[in-house]
């Protein structure tokens, strides 16, 4: 009787490790860290969220879903490698909101590849999760509005200013007014004294 009590204890404590360790390999413990084809872009430009480690089932739907923090992003870099982001921590703490849900199929292989194009400057984090295998995958991406040019000249204007250099149009306009008004005066003074020498050779 005591050898089938703890035949039944043992077999039923096998069982439970059994359970144990397929519940932690169906849902495991923390995301791990998708790929992004660039971890910051401009609005408009289309992000590619993917995941090649093979951690879901052949098949299985996977949720996608993406929240957005608006504003300008905080200043982000790469981890991982080529395409990884992260984004770094630090200043006020925004409200998240889940702007987009999507789906897609695993492939053969266990991974994904999903697109979206965002349109509003902001940080952006993907989360991908199999409904079967319960892996979950996120990325973060920072999009940022690029930056209006400083300096520099202008070309075809009517000041003649081109490559930042001093525009000279104004001054020669300036010059050629003067000089005009010079030779204008000295005609005038010319005739004058013509017309005077002509009256006075004319009462002699």
């Amino acid at each position: 009787m005591e050898k089938i009590i703890a035949a039944v204890a043992i077999a039923g404590a096998l069982t439970f490790v059994g359970a144990g360790a397929a519940q932690a390999e169906r849902y495991p413990s923390a995301p791990v860290q998708g790929t992004v084809s660039d971890g910051t872009v401009a609005p408009g430009e289309t992000v590619v969220f993917s995941s090649n480690e093979g951690l879901f089932i052949p098949g299985e739907i996977i949720d996608i879903t993406v929240d957005f923090v608006a504003g300008e992003p905080a200043a982000s870099g790469t981890a991982g490698g080529a395409g990884r982001a992260g984004a770094a921590l630090g200043g006020p703490i925004l409200p998240m909101a889940i702007v987009l849900t999507d789906t897609v199929t695993a492939d053969a292989e266990g991974n994904f590849s999903w697109s979206f194009t965002p349109q509003e400057e902001g940080t952006y984090t993907l989360t991908a999760t199999g409904r079967e295998s319960g892996a979950t995958v996120t990325a973060t991406v920072a999009v940022d509005a690029p930056e209006a040019p400083v300096g520099g000249g202008t070309t075809g204007s009517t000041s003649g200013t081109t490559g930042g250099g001093l525009a000279n149009t104004g001054i020669d306009s300036a010059m050629l007014l003067w000089g005009a008004a010079g030779i204008g005066a000295l005609g005038l003074g010319a005739g004058s004294i013509f017309v005077a020498r002509r009256r006075a050779g004319a009462e002699a």
